[in-house]
């Protein structure tokens, strides 16, 4: 437990210095420094032991230390134990929705939201009020519910062990009983602790050996590489591993980082924050590109492209040569053309279509989704199914059974979601699945994506080795991993052959 003693201390030497019990720990940073040297002789003269840590195992030292919080209200109290609950039920997302007069909390578990408790709707707001003014950095401190807000938590006398930080953003609703608000945290943790090589990260993170050998290939490609999918698809944890292992792998190399605002702590990435006070703040994005490049990089990353003028940003990386890593929104790898190519329209950027087909400008696409693992110990076999009244009277789910049939699927290899036992917390669900279409592009491939013609660039791309999410979706059902339910409900129906 850190003291409040160790509170003052973490702050007068810049978070670089905290005592626990009767260990100092410090980072080497604060070799040298004469007020700290001073204070560190007077604590081991009373007894303490001083332990150094090299920066980057300093915070790692911070971030798995259990810091109690003393909350300054109950409120704030509340907050803090919604934070660990969260944690410890292992949840990506939390979900506040108030509905004027009630609310209800859920968290997102293995990719899928699920109701975790009810509230009264004054109740739930004074609760969402307390966390961002008191809890979260962001750019207005004053919460206001009738606007769209977000702020981050990063104290982490807030945050439970190994979270990194907290993202906040908060929606307004308009409900039959009047004025209402979604508040949404995002946990920002790795499920899985993954260093290393490239190959071993990804290798940790559920990626198959052919996704590990085309997404090494492409981290040597000039050019921009986009990632897409969904929010909590596991983009910015790819970004992160991939510039990670690179950045160990070429140490005599430059890499900057381009966030809005930085989620994760990167090893040997220089981190660079976005201008949020900005009042455009696309063009803050866009500034911060141009200002990267002047910094002389050698790899560029740019944690989003959402806005016209980071698009046009990143693009001019990419024409200079650069490897330009960044993610995206769009339904799949081959729709990430036409969704950058949108972007690039609205920010008037000169000829996108011919830049666009050039590979080594757009030299890779790459689209992926994170699908709920069965638990081995619980899940149900086909035919124990089956024995069960409410399954054979269930039409869904014998359409569902004939859906899969027509796609080639034994169904006494399939398994569906059990009870859950005490080795999935009683979810039924135990890990992810990555689902990932992973598309190196060449001249051919743009040129049909150019000419808007999906089903010749869709048929080209398999020649290259693209296995769509629904055909990875399909392998795991076969190998009763994934519930064929879940696999609908994430991806939607499975088309007939």
């Amino acid at each position: 437990m850190a003291s409040d003693q160790s509170a003052d201390l973490s702050e007068h030497f810049d978070g670089r210095a905290l005592l626990v019990g009767n260990v100092l720990h410090a980072s080497t940073e604060l070799r040298g420094n004469i007020h700290f040297e001073a204070f560190s002789s007077l604590k081991t003269r009373q007894g303490c032991e001083l332990t150094w840590h090299k920066p980057a195992d300093f915070d790692n030292f911070l971030l798995h230390l259990d810091t109690s919080a003393n909350p300054a209200n109950p409120i704030q109290g509340q907050a803090i134990t919604l934070l660990r609950d969260a944690f410890a039920a292992q949840a990506s997302d939390i979900h506040m929705t108030c509905l004027a007069t009630h609310g209800s909390i859920a968290l997102r578990r293995m990719g899928m939201l699920e109701p975790w408790r009810d509230l009264g709707g004054r109740t739930l707001m004074t609760l969402m009020r307390a966390i961002y003014q008191s809890m979260t950095e962001a750019g207005s401190p004053r919460f206001d519910p009738l606007k769209r807000q977000e702020g981050r938590i990063v104290n982490r006398r807030f945050l439970p062990p190994t979270v990194h930080s907290a993202r906040v953003h908060t929606e307004p609703l308009q409900t039959a009983n009047g004025q209402g608000l979604l508040m949404t945290i995002r946990l920002l943790y790795d499920i899985v602790k993954a260093e290393g090589t490239l190959s071993e990260r990804l290798r940790a993170l559920g990626y198959a050996q052919e996704q590990i050998q085309s997404l090494s290939k492409l981290s040597h490609r000039p050019g921009l590489t986009l990632v897409a999918g969904p929010t909590g698809s596991g983009k910015t944890t790819l970004l992160r591993h991939v510039f990670e292992a690179l950045a160990c792998e070429m140490p005599d190399r430059s890499f900057l980082s381009i966030e809005d605002p930085p989620e994760y702590p990167m090893q040997r990435i220089a981190q660079v924050l976005v201008d949020t006070s900005a009042d455009n703040r696309g063009a803050a994005y866009g500034a911060a590109i141009a200002g990267a490049l002047r910094a002389d990089p050698d790899y560029l990353m740019i944690g989003e492209i959402r806005h016209p003028e980071a698009s046009s940003a990143a693009m001019d990386a990419a024409l200079t040569g650069h490897p330009v890593w960044s993610s995206i929104h769009a339904a799949s790898a081959l729709g990430i053309f036409q969704r950058l190519l949108s972007l690039l329209f609205v920010a008037k950027f000169a000829d996108p279509f011919s830049n666009l087909q050039d590979p080594s400008v757009l030299s890779g696409l790459v689209y992926q989704r994170l699908l709920p693992k069965l638990c081995p110990y619980c899940s149900l076999k086909m035919a124990q199914a089956l024995q069960d009244t409410a399954y054979r009277g269930d039409s869904a789910f014998l359409d569902m059974l004939r859906r899969l049939k027509s796609q080639g699927i034994q169904l006494p290899a399939v398994r569906i979601r059990g009870a859950g036992c005490e080795h999935c917390q009683g979810t039924g669900r135990s890990g992810l699945l990555v689902a990932c279409e992973i598309v190196p592009t060449d001249q051919t491939l743009l040129q049909y994506l150019a000419n808007r013609d999906q089903d010749e660039a869709l048929a080209y791309a398999r020649t290259l080795g693209l296995q769509t999410t629904g055909q990875q979706a399909l392998q795991f059902i076969g190998q009763g991993h994934l519930d064929p339910r879940d696999a609908e409900n994430c991806l939607g129906f499975f088309p007939e052959p």
